[in-house]
């Protein structure tokens, strides 16, 4: 039996507990460390007085994946070790590292070293990873995003492509006009070469070639990309990126590899032996499978929006598409999400897919939540990515309706308040969000904006909505921002505000937390004499102190409550427009 687990690896397990033992009965490895993940999780719930009984379990899907973007931010080998550690406790098994892009190249390349950002991983490393990954049933798959994305590439290597780059730029956030040069020789021969690197350092059969966002606008101002195109009967930009991606994914099936796309690489040509990642909505699920590609879905699964785990938990990969618009009206309705509902609105109908000739239907491999870096750091990625992943995990695990919404919070908060106990990190961190312990109750209560409120700019949010020109606007953040304010080091959810709005729904006694909303406010003018930095969380200090007002029935409710307060929102804020 493989050491490294593979797509078709067998999870399946059967889990006794009586009084005398505790067995495990699994066909592969693979099982039993399931079964141990489970073991845990029984042990959170009933501690050392196990129940009982026996569950007999295995996966929906096969590809229960987590992408983590190194890029944008480079993440440590530590913190991917603990990531592993909690995707293993959840159930997860498939580590995808983004290991290159605009603004960086962690791939630890011996052939061209040149290409390699200062914070890296060496082939070594990667080693060390795959290795501890595989121990816990775990496939770590790779990505080198191409032909797009490659600004750090160009800025070394020019000559393999277009755009005018500056080592300075790669430090902004956003997709980068440059790109590789497919007409080109060298660019190939070197694009290859990398891959091949790629293969011989990962065991996993896939291997991701990523093809989203590429800007044709060099190759449709190249005469020689164009008369490279004509003399191979290519019509558009989309038939010379199809030549290009073809390219590399026949050189990855010559190593016994297969090739990943994300589903802008959709096109006539591309071989069906090549996954599709969906993360362009339905319609990119949908036509993934028509034209009989095997598909991961991600677009329902984008941690960088800062979405509550229950509209993720709304999704699951093979529900139908009537199901899927429904969860989609949900998500535009989220009265949280009222302060960017053109954004999201266009969001779930964005983009231009070919028309493609329909085959034998593709099979849906699973699904895979994103964690996107700008807005995360080394030390900030374990609060982003696990306080609401559990819940998607789940959906990638288990046959779940979406009415479980309710009882997936119990689970998800006896969970990850209890992880310290089993020897895993502590995610919900609310105790390190500011030294100042005085307006906990404030911080508790705040989450940042939501979809790309934060990483676009509110301006920039509604340019896009309304399909004007965004350059105008400058994105907020890059790399050089420092990410320490309390916007940042707050969950993405706020469990604390899911868990009182099912209190005030049943109409229980909020005395406490009414207390602790006033004393905030008496104490905030204080509290920023110390701590200047925090004078921007007075609107939201002052609307907190007005909820409780409207809770004791001294005040009127007023929807402006929720926020936004710059970057922060107030969510408790609807729990009194539902209550009135």
């Amino acid at each position: 039996m493989s050491s490294v687990p593979n797509v078709r690896s067998n999870y399946q397990y059967v889990l006794c507990i009586n009084e005398e033992k505790i067995s495990v009965r699994a066909t592969e490895e693979w099982g039993a460390l399931a079964a141990l993940s489970t073991l845990a999780q029984l042990t959170v719930g009933f501690g050392n007085h196990l129940p009982d009984c026996t569950i007999t379990d295995e996966p929906k899907h096969p590809w229960r994946g987590l992408l983590v973007d190194v890029t944008r931010h480079f993440i440590s080998l530590p913190t991917l070790f603990q990531c592993c550690d909690l995707m293993h406790h959840f159930k997860m098994n498939v580590l995808h590292l983004h290991l290159s892009d605009d603004q960086g190249f962690r791939f630890g390349s011996e052939v061209y070293p040149e290409l390699v950002s200062v914070d890296n991983y060496s082939l070594d490393e990667l080693q060390q990873l795959i290795a501890y990954a595989a121990d816990l049933g775990i496939r770590v798959v790779p990505e080198l995003d191409v032909p797009g994305h490659t600004s750090s590439w160009l800025v070394k290597h020019p000559e393999w492509g277009f755009g005018d780059v500056r080592e300075d730029e790669l430090t902004e956030f956003g997709s980068h006009r440059g790109c590789l040069d497919p007409s080109n020789p060298k660019t190939m021969e070197a694009v290859v070469t990398l891959f091949e690197e790629i293969a011989k350092t990962f065991p996993d059969e896939y291997i991701h070639v990523g093809g989203d966002e590429v800007d044709p606008f060099y190759w449709e101002n190249s005469s020689r990309v164009q008369s490279w195109a004509v003399a191979r009967e290519l019509s558009n930009s989309r038939d010379i990126q199809a030549q290009f991606t073809i390219a590399v994914c026949e050189r990855l099936s010559e190593l016994n590899k297969k090739a990943i796309v994300w589903d802008e690489a959709l096109h006539e040509c591309l071989p069906t032996s090549v996954t599709v990642q969906a993360w362009r909505g339905l319609r990119a699920r949908n036509i993934s499978l028509a034209t009989g590609y095997p598909t991961i879905i991600s677009a329902p699964y984008y941690l960088d929006l800062h979405y509550p785990a229950a509209l993720h938990y709304l999704y699951s990969p093979e529900m139908s598409s009537t199901d899927w618009q429904d969860a989609d009206a949900t998500v535009r309705n989220d009265p949280l999400l009222a302060h960017v509902e053109d954004g999201v609105r266009w969001h779930q109908d964005f983009g231009e897919f070919p028309i493609l000739r329909k085959k034998e239907p593709g099979q849906i491999l699973g699904g895979e939540a994103c964690m996107w870096s700008e807005l995360v750091t080394d030390e900030l990625l374990l609060t982003r990515v696990w306080t609401r992943t559990p819940a998607i995990a789940e959906r990638f695990w288990s046959e779940l309706g979406r009415e479980e919404a309710d009882s997936m919070y119990d689970r998800l908060s006896v969970s990850l308040h209890r992880l310290p106990d089993l020897g895993l990190p502590d995610v919900m961190n609310i105790h390190q969000v500011h030294p100042c312990t005085a307006l906990k109750p404030l911080f508790e209560m705040l989450e940042p904006v939501k979809w790309y409120g934060r990483v676009l700019s509110m301006e920039r949010v509604r340019a896009r909505a309304e399909g004007r020109d965004e350059s105008a606007y400058v994105r907020p953040y890059n790399q050089q921002t420092p990410l320490n304010r309390v916007v940042d080091r707050i969950p993405a959810e706020s469990l604390s505000a899911v868990l009182l709005a099912r209190r005030i729904k049943k109409g229980e006694d909020l005395s406490p937390w009414i207390i602790g909303w006033k004393n905030q406010q008496v104490v905030f003018d204080d509290c920023v004499k110390q701590y200047p930095e925090l004078a921007e969380l007075r609107p939201a200090s002052e609307a907190l102190a007005k909820l409780a007002d409207v809770a004791l029935g001294q005040a009127t409710y007023e929807p402006s409550l929720t926020g936004p307060f710059g970057e922060h929102l107030l969510p408790i804020a609807t729990a009194f427009a539902n209550d009135l």
